[in-house]
């Protein structure tokens, strides 16, 4: 049963894809760790050229933060046409960028793989130009803009659907975290949330710096501070390499142990309500031609198609932390 009010009608446009049935969003996020806190563009360099040369490789996207442990985490966020050539890279071609890089950085990857009826897509503006939306012909969203309208949008996620396999998230011990790849639990969530502001208006710029932006990055604090208590196993808040019109020029990459738990966070704590009710009153004030990108991407993990590695990285690295 769809959550939609009856007779409701969006207060502003937003944009999704028009994907065929049969589509799948299989991403990995891979990544050079570097103690030092500073990357490496030549071991980057070497990453990007075997990524590049994978088969089956749609495009990928850089983008890095410094950790709470004061890592430089060098991302490539990759993008795939199909799961067999994603697996065939994390199989072999990343083994060969580990022995390459072995004692100068650290490497981890989270990757996942679901069918159309375990994610969803939306953008406040046409002009996405990231992620799966490169790929794609965009059309205009009608189920926006109401609590639940993320689960209307996720069919498999209808009447309470995609319940988590992890109910009891504790931290794992350092001994036994190991340099292995690590089976993701059934229906863990990952949302991708984007923000592009360079190629927006002068007054769009400064109202999402004195509004939205303080609230957001409260947001994502609280879940990298409290992740038992958000059940968020992970939460990056990172800077895009590339910004420009319809691309990001910062996002958050965060992992929920189930829909339901993103959804608890997003309906219910102060910290997104704020971001939720500033993202409102953004939007009215300057739709229908509003320029500024808030977009993401959320994906449910089904049985035993998302995998994460970590190799040579310090032990509160991503899943590593909750995972094993």
């Amino acid at each position: 049963m769809k959550k939609c009010p009856d007779n409701f009608t969006p207060p502003y446009p937003a944009w999704e894809l028009d994907l065929p049935p049969s589509t799948w969003y299989v991403q990995c996020q891979v990544a050079l760790q570097f103690a030092n806190g500073q990357r490496d563009e030549s071991l980057f360099r070497l990453l990007a050229r075997s990524l590049s040369n994978a088969k089956g490789l749609l495009h990928f996207e850089r983008a890095g933060h410094i950790d709470t442990q004061g890592a430089y985490n060098d991302i490539a966020v990759a993008y795939w046409n199909n799961q067999e050539s994603m697996g065939q890279w994390l199989r072999e071609g990343s083994k060969e960028v580990q022995e390459f890089i072995r004692g100068k950085s650290g490497f981890w990857y989270e990757a996942l793989a679901a069918p159309r009826s375990h994610f969803e897509v939306s953008s406040s503006t046409p002009a996405a130009d990231w992620g799966i939306f490169r790929h794609f012909d965009i059309c205009e969203q009608h189920d926006h803009a109401y609590w639940g309208a993320m689960r209307d949008r996720i069919s498999a996620a209808e009447n309470d659907g995609l319940l988590g396999q992890l109910q009891d998230l504790q931290p794992i011990a350092t001994r036994e975290r190991a340099d292995k790849e690590i089976p993701l639990p059934e229906n863990l969530c990952m949302i991708r949330t984007v923000q592009g502001y360079s190629a927006a208006s002068l007054a769009e710029r400064n109202a999402y710096r004195e509004s939205l932006c303080s609230e957001y990055e409260q947001g994502v604090r609280y879940l990298q501070e409290k992740p038992i208590a958000s059940r968020c196993l992970s939460a990056r808040l990172l800077n895009d390499d590339q910004p420009g019109l319809g691309r990001p020029d910062t996002e958050t990459i965060a992992w929920f142990a189930s829909l339901a738990d993103l959804e608890n966070w997003v309906h219910h704590h102060s910290t997104h309500k704020a971001i939720y009710a500033a993202a409102q009153q953004y939007a009215s004030r300057f739709a229908p031609g509003m320029q500024l990108l808030l977009s993401h991407e959320v994906a449910v993990v089904p049985h035993g198609q998302g995998w994460a590695l970590y190799h040579e990285c310090h032990p509160e690295t991503g899943l590593r932390r909750f995972l094993s």
